[in-house]
């Protein structure tokens, strides 16, 4: 399962870069300061893919485009879960030590 978003931000990619891939930009601009965020991967300052989680949530994964468009930025936002929770499924069955 997957929702795309899409924003339009006067603001140069490489701005919009540093306000996702620094902590202090992601509290300022997401709003989101109680995630815990795993980055996947980094392109910059083009693409950056992370996993965040909060509270007793499965985390999911959310990959952010920018796009260099007049005047600033389009930002494309894909949030999705995994399609096998491993997580969820190991708090149901016991482990084996074989």
């Amino acid at each position: 399962m997957a929702a795309t978003r899409e924003v339009t931000v006067e603001a140069a990619p490489e701005e919009v870069w540093e306000a996702l891939d620094s902590e202090e930009g992601r509290e300022r601009w997401l709003g989101e300061p109680d995630r815990e965020i795993e980055v996947e991967l980094r392109e910059p300052p083009e693409r950056i893919v992370w996993w965040w989680a909060q509270d007793d949530q499965p985390p999911t994964r959310v990959e952010f485009r920018i796009i260099a468009t007049p005047p600033g930025s389009r930002v494309v936002v894909t949030e999705s879960a995994p399609r096998f929770p491993i997580a969820m499924l190991t708090e149901h069955f016991s482990v084996v030590l074989a």
